[in-house]
């Protein structure tokens, strides 16, 4: 039955099944052992939001960018372009190098938006969940995502990246960033993990709404990017973790309106900051 389908066709329908096998599993692991509680309508509905959001933004950017990335990938392999096609490598290698290549460019990537006001606009909405679980993976502004695949497109013919090298990528992605996104734990097994991929527990602390936590931990699939840049942190009393960012409580930014208004409004005042102003 297989011999029917081809590599593609197989990368293809994992990268549509994955999330959606890998969310009912993960959700089924917080129902039963969470992080920390969080049960009832107020669940559902948190993640009613976030995933009519993920569904109309996989819409918005196929319709936009899925033929143009496409094109791009073949004109890249049609005029071998970009660095992996100037190494003397297998295809093995040349694989397995694209994915540290992809997943480096993430880090980087995460780490500007933090980095750079106009991004952080963008990228808040993600932090901006004050219940972190495994439908926060699918949390994000499309403004975000629409920067992330214009610059995408300059990357493929740069490092010469072919479409199911991309796809593998996506994969990949989905797999880690919803394990380390979901209210869970790994145990003692988190430590061991998280020496070379990004776990459950390295990720809450990123999460946290202190600002030196939250600027930390910025790995997608590898955690050896925030060794090296030396932006690796993790603390033990993980269950006191506060979620979201202060100025996004109010339940009127986690509703879907809420959500595609965050980068374009002022945040509200604070008390203790309308306080600290007129002093």
């Amino acid at each position: 039955m297989l011999s029917e389908f081809s590599a593609s066709e197989i990368l293809s329908l994992l990268y549509f099944s994955t999330p959606v096998v890998l969310l009912g599993l993960l959700w089924s692991w917080e129902s039963w052992a969470a992080f920390k509680p969080f049960s009832g309508k107020s669940r559902y509905r948190h993640a009613l939001h976030n995933l009519s959001l993920a569904v109309l933004n996989s819409l918005l950017l196929g319709l936009l960018f899925g033929t143009i990335v496409e094109e791009t990938s073949r004109w890249t392999l049609a005029h071998q372009w970009g660095l992996l096609y100037q190494l003397p490598l297998s295809p093995l290698w040349q694989t397995l190098f694209a994915i540290l290549l992809l997943d480096a460019w993430m880090f980087c990537w995460h780490w500007a938006n933090h980095q750079i006001p106009f991004l952080w606009r963008f990228h808040r909405m993600h932090h901006s969940d004050p219940h972190m679980d495994v439908s926060t993976a699918t949390r994000f502004h499309w403004g975000e995502l629409g920067i992330s695949t214009l610059l995408r497109l300059l990357l493929i013919p740069l490092l010469g990246l072919q479409s199911w090298q991309l796809v593998l990528y996506g994969i990949l992605v989905f797999l880690s960033t919803q394990l380390h996104h979901a209210n869970i734990s790994l145990g003692r097994a988190d430590r061991f993990y998280r020496w070379l991929f990004v776990s459950p527990d390295m990720h809450k602390i990123h999460h946290s709404r202190i600002p030196q936590e939250t600027n930390s931990n910025y790995s997608t699939i590898f955690s050896l990017w925030d060794r090296l840049a030396r932006t690796y942190r993790m603390r033990l009393d993980l269950k006191t973790i506060d979620f979201g960012l202060p100025h996004f409580d109010q339940p009127q930014w986690q509703t879907l309106l809420g959500m595609w208004k965050t980068p374009f409004i002022r945040p509200p005042v604070l008390p203790g900051e309308q306080d600290q102003e007129s002093t």
